[in-house]
C-alpha cells in the first residue's frame, strides 16, 4: 500500500494521522518518509537521511515510536532527491510519505488531506489501511 499525507498547512496534524496509521497497522512493515523545505547541508541540493532512534520529538522519530520498520527525512530539493527516495520507496511493500506535493511526484493507492485529524475514525482508517493488515 502507498499512500500520500498532505494537510493545508504546517502544525496541521499530518504526522499525527501518520503515526496513527502506522501505530495500527504496524504489521505492515511501513516506510515513512517527511518531505520537507528544511535546507539541506551547504553545497548539496537535498538530503535523504535515514532515522534510526524511535522518539517522541521528532516526526520521523515519531514515525518509528508508532512502529514503522523505517523512516527517512528528505529535505532540499525533492526533484534532485526524487530518484533517490524512488529507490528507497521500492524496497517496501507499505509506505507512508508525509508531503502534500509528492501525490504529482509519486505513484500512490491513496492521497489524504488532513483537515480535521481529530474528526478522522480508527475504524475508518483501518477500513483504509485494509482490515488491519489482512491481505488486500
Amino acid at each position: 500500500m502507498r499512500i500520500v499525507v498532505g494537510g493545508l498547512g504546517r502544525k496541521t496534524g499530518k504526522t499525527a494521522l501518520v503515526c496513527r496509521m502506522i501505530g495500527l497497522t504496524p504489521e505492515r512493515g511501513w516506510t515513512a518518509v517527511k518531505i520537507s523545505d528544511h535546507a539541506p547541508p551547504p553545497g548539496q541540493a537535498y538530503t535523504l537521511e535515514e532515522e534510526l532512534c524511535p522518539g517522541d520529538s521528532g516526526d520521523t522519530r515519531r514515525y518509528l515510536a508508532a512502529g514503522a520498520k523505517r523512516a527517512y527525512w528528505l529535505r532540499g530539493d525533492v526533484q534532485a532527491g526524487l530518484a533517490e527516495l524512488k529507490a528507497v520507496l521500492d524496497e517496501s511493500e507499505n509506505w507512508i510519505v508525509e508531503s502534500g506535493r509528492a501525490a504529482k511526484l509519486l505513484e500512490h493507492d491513496f492521497a489524504l488531506l488532513v483537515v480535521e485529524p481529530e474528526r478522522i475514525d480508527d475504524g475508518k482508517l483501518l477500513d483504509l489501511l485494509g482490515g488491519g493488515g489482512q491481505e488486500d
